[in-house]
């Protein structure tokens, strides 16, 4: 049976969806006051699989709390439309988010939608099992964590890399993005690094294993280089 969390801040404005779901044999809890205390309460926020931020969520309240739920394993759904996102300066949360639930998202959608994303993590051990291993920790967590173009950022510098050379802040932005370079593309580079850092800290990988070499781009440690290798090659 799927688990699903409902952020919301009315539960009367949940009630549609949380019968979708019901009807879909889900287990459906609604609830605001979990996702303030969510990192006090682990062991609860992993008893689910997915979560689903309401659109009576801010942009800013997702930014904030988004990364506890994934850190705990959860894949992250939230309802509104993806092209106001990337309007605002919290476009980057766009790469966080597994996938939107529309207003024109119909019923069969929504389930189809949690359905796809929770057949993957017969791929990956549940949080409560990955907690036992040191090993599964720094690895398999890690890169279930990472968005899509943390993951590319990533391929693309073990690829370069496999081959001996450093790629460019400017080269990696046009393999990312498929454009021409511009200075807020440099700025999303940035921001990527560095969210990919926290969580390497966060799943404890040495410092030190994405690098920045100054003018002339970035490269991987040896754990990270063998560790993108097993998982992204």
């Amino acid at each position: 049976m799927t688990k699903v969390l409902i952020i919301t801040k009315n539960l009367l404005a949940e009630q549609d969806l949380q019968a979708v779901l019901q009807r879909s044999n889900a287990e459906v809890y609604c609830s605001y006051d979990l996702m303030l205390d969510v990192q006090h309460f682990p062991q609860v926020i992993s008893y689910f699989s997915v979560v689903i931020f309401s659109d009576t969520i801010s942009t800013l309240e997702v930014s904030k709390y988004y990364s506890t739920f994934k850190q705990n394993g959860l894949f992250i759904l939230r309802k509104g439309n993806p092209e106001h996102l990337k309007q605002t300066e919290l476009s980057y949360l766009f790469d966080e988010i597994d996938d939107w639930i529309d207003p024109v998202t119909s019923n069969l959608g929504i389930i189809e939608k949690i359905a796809k994303l929770t057949s993957k993590q017969s791929i990956y051990p549940s949080s409560e099992k990955r907690t036992n291993s040191k090993i599964d920790i720094n690895s398999e967590t890690f890169f279930f964590s990472l968005s899509s173009n943390e993951k590319k950022l990533l391929y693309h510098l073990y690829q370069f890399q496999k081959d001996g050379a450093i790629l460019s802040r400017e080269k990696l932005c046009s393999l990312l993005w498929e454009t021409q370079v511009t200075k807020s593309n440099l700025c999303q580079l940035s921001n990527l690094t560095n969210r990919i850092r926290k969580k390497l800290s966060t799943y404890n990988f040495p410092e030190g294993e994405l690098i920045t070499s100054w003018n002339k781009g970035y490269f991987l440690g040896d754990l990270l280089f063998n560790e993108v290798k097993n998982y992204l090659d």
